[in-house]
């Protein structure tokens, strides 16, 4: 009887505690399109979003005095059973980071620079906190914690 009860009990406040999970690959679409970080007078970042299916994918191009050159591309792959994107990042040298992140909550998508998408080699972090649909900001932080650089997005198209 008193073991029914604990786990009624149990059973009772974990429903209460437990989160509703988010639905990852909707809340991503608010960043499908094409947005641009302004770095300087003669600089920007063009950033084009896409949905792939249930993945996506993002070219990156550097623009510095009206010439574009590709900087870095990104593919977002969901994994269901962990409720998280593992996400390529590779440049035209042919070097790549790889990235674990999801959405927290319905504004918050935050994630940690991994090596080759193991979990517990954390080599920096990242927070995107999506303001408006048409704005976000991206912060980056080292090993560390220290926050290294501030990113203002805004959408274009």
């Amino acid at each position: 009887m008193i073991a029914a009860f604990l786990l009624l009990f149990t059973n009772c406040i974990q429903a209460q505690t437990t989160q509703a999970k988010l639905d990852q690959l909707k809340l991503t679409q608010v960043f499908v399109g094409t947005w641009q970080h302004v770095i300087s007078k003669d600089s920007i970042e063009i950033a084009e979003f896409q949905q792939y299916g249930n993945a996506f994918v993002e070219n990156v191009y550097l623009v510095v005095n009206g010439k574009k050159s590709i900087e870095v591309m990104w593919n977002f792959g969901f994994s269901p059973k962990e409720g998280k994107f593992k996400i390529f990042q590779l440049r035209p040298s042919g070097n790549y980071s790889t990235w674990i992140g999801s959405f927290t909550t319905e504004k918050r998508f935050i994630g940690d620079r991994v090596q080759n998408f193991n979990p517990e080699k954390v080599l920096g972090k990242f927070e995107i906190e999506v303001e408006t649909p048409t704005n976000f900001t991206v912060n980056f932080f080292n090993s560390d914690g220290v926050k290294t650089l501030v990113q203002k997005v805004t959408k274009v198209k």
